[in-house]
């Protein structure tokens, strides 16, 4: 299956203490999983007609290792497989050659307009 990959750098704005989701000044896990779902969505930007986008429904991650402010993680995904709309990946997260992360992730393939008409309709 296909493979993209994606480098991100670790910023000041992306601890974990930073975040609230910790209290270091290592890469929160919400930072990334924000940095997979941008990989996959890349991914699938450049195979979506112009009406279409895709939306993130399911991910299941294993932060592994912590990656200080300044790393380089390098975001890899990889095309499971797919089932009508839906995409399944599977990533692995490097700082520099080591795994700090692993997991998968499922995006679903929407009509913008339909979905956003979706969401006005609710009160």
């Amino acid at each position: 299956m296909e493979e993209f990959s994606k480098t991100f750098v670790v910023g000041s704005k992306d601890t974990a203490k930073e975040m609230g989701s910790g209290d270091l000044d290592v890469l929160a896990t919400p930072v990334m999983i924000a940095m997979v779902e941008n990989t996959a969505k890349e991914y699938l930007h450049k195979e979506l007609a112009s009406e279409e986008t895709s939306v993130g429904t399911v991910i299941n991650a294993k932060h592994l290792r912590p990656s200080k402010v300044g790393a380089n993680i390098l975001v890899k995904v990889k095309v499971d497989s797919q089932e009508t709309s839906k995409i399944n990946f599977s990533f692995d997260v490097f700082d520099n050659e080591e795994l700090v992360a692993t997991g998968i992730h499922q995006r679903a393939v929407i009509l913008t307009d339909v979905f956003l008409d979706k969401l006005a309709l609710r009160k």
